[in-house]
């Protein structure tokens, strides 16, 4: 869906609510950071009740308005205020709709590949461990997890996977400096708190250990589309390859190297949709006819266009130092 946010600058009202002037990064803790947009909290409500049938209304705590912002030090676009990260109400809710969890990710392969030869891995966020039965059953690597879902910690549980209750930094306080390899697939964006989050991962590694973190691509054709699970109660960061990049100048890692996804060909149409809806609403609309969004899918699937157009996550993996 097109982005549609109010830009206007806050008002008294949201100052009131809890909003600030200046808004510190909450990954590099920089103040030279700005305001991207001010967006209204009661369409992304409609869009949860239409798409996942989930009354978020209570996670948004009176807010009428959320803001976006940007970090000029780190790159990172952060969303505002942090309270808003979503409850284990609102997620236990989300894996009950079907689709949400993907039994196998893109970025897994990747992993599966980086992570060969190292003696004892931490997955965080494992969920119900599906990456971690791959790790076991195709690559036989030592994985055990960590989750705070306690329904998934009892499915990983059934599965013979080791998976303990527990958030990153009570990891970190537990087994410092102990494992070769943290992973994390699509948990570092809901993270209202980064830098602490990074700060348990770097305090859980060993030297030359490896940090793996996937996340959503902002630098993908998502950043022309509003999607409601792209801001908060649900994502609360946004990265792209350069702000994964800066991570290095600001914690004790150092980026091995970073990969795309490629489109996928459940993605094809909604990445045509983008772009049709962003040239319609431009001066060049006129141009468009219907049959051409057809011929231009059927095209981009014919030539296997797909794979050389990045699809919605980004993979990166950093050494510890």
């Amino acid at each position: 869906m097109p982005a549609s946010d109010n830009e206007s600058r806050p008002d008294a009202s949201r100052m009131r609510q809890g909003f600030e002037t200046q808004m510190p990064c909450p990954v590099c803790r920089s103040e030279k950071t700005y305001r991207v947009r001010v967006i209204d909290v009661e369409p992304v409500i409609e869009l949860w009740r239409h798409f996942f049938e989930i009354d978020i209304k209570p996670e948004f705590r009176g807010f009428s308005q959320m803001e976006l912002w940007s970090c000029v030090d780190c790159s990172v676009l952060f969303f505002a205020p942090q309270c808003l990260a979503g409850s284990a109400k609102m997620y236990a809710q989300l894996a009950s709709h079907g689709g949400y969890y993907v039994a196998r990710k893109w970025e897994y392969d990747a992993a599966l590949s980086d992570l060969r030869g190292r003696q004892r891995i931490l997955e965080v966020g494992c969920g119900s461990g599906s990456f971690m039965v791959l790790a076991k059953e195709e690559a036989g690597l030592p994985i055990e997890g960590v989750e705070q879902n306690s329904a998934a910690i009892s499915e990983a549980a059934r599965r013979g996977l080791r998976v303990r209750e527990a958030t990153v930094e009570e990891a970190a306080k537990e087994s410092p400096g102990v494992y070769d390899a943290v992973c994390g697939f699509q948990v570092f964006e809901h993270i209202a708190r980064p830098k602490e989050f990074l700060d348990a991962c770097c305090t859980l590694l060993r030297p030359g250990g490896l940090l793996i973190l996937g996340v959503p691509n902002q630098d993908s054709y998502v950043r022309h589309m509003l999607i409601p699970l792209d801001m908060p109660p649900h994502h609360m960061t946004r990265w792209t390859r350069k702000s994964l990049h800066r991570l290095q100048t600001h914690f004790p890692l150092k980026l091995a190297r970073t990969a795309c996804e490629p489109l996928g060909d459940n993605q094809i149409e909604h990445y045509v949709d983008t772009y049709f809806s962003l040239v319609w609403r431009g001066k060049f609309g006129f141009l468009l006819h219907p049959w051409l969004y057809s011929r231009a899918i059927r095209l981009i699937r014919y030539f296997r266009l797909q794979r050389f157009i990045r699809g919605q996550n980004i993979y990166a993996c950093f050494v510890r130092s």
